[in-house]
């Protein structure tokens, strides 16, 4: 190319490199929103089942109930992800038989504007101590 070939050249390719890089970060910024929602709703999901697990074996204690592991299952998905998940799944605990039986329904919600939330749907039982104790249980070590 000559000297006035090449400028010309120059000059309708200079606004190529903006439009490229605009192209490239809204695809890289989509990705990465999508990857940190995606890791945001395993982490919470996780979270609520560890609690309702948990709320389950405290309702089963020896001298509880379905309502005490209920509340231990709300108040540990509050500390651990917050109000906002806990606002918007509702755990429910009841006695059912010789098990104590918590479900967690609701959604987990998304940070990212317009997209919908996870609808959960979970269940963690436990059998009741005194059940499994009929025929006489250790005793427990002082503490």
């Amino acid at each position: 190319m000559t000297g006035d070939g090449a400028a010309a050249y120059r000059s309708r390719e200079r606004g190529s490199a903006v439009v490229e890089f605009v192209l490239v970060a809204a695809v890289a910024v989509t990705l990465t929103l999508a990857v940190a929602q995606f890791a945001l709703f395993l982490y919470e999901r996780n979270v609520l089942m560890g609690a309702l697990a948990e709320g389950a074996r405290v309702g089963a204690a020896s001298g509880r109930d379905a309502g005490s592991g209920e509340r231990a299952a709300a108040t540990l998905v509050r500390q651990a992800v917050g109000g906002r998940v806990a606002g918007t799944v509702r755990i429910q605990g009841v006695a059912d038989g010789d098990l104590v039986v918590l479900r967690a329904v609701g959604e987990l919600p998304s940070f990212v504007p317009g997209v919908p939330g996870l609808p959960v749907r979970m269940t963690a039982s436990m059998h009741q101590e005194e059940r499994l104790c009929r025929g006489g249980c250790p005793a427990r070590p002082p503490g």
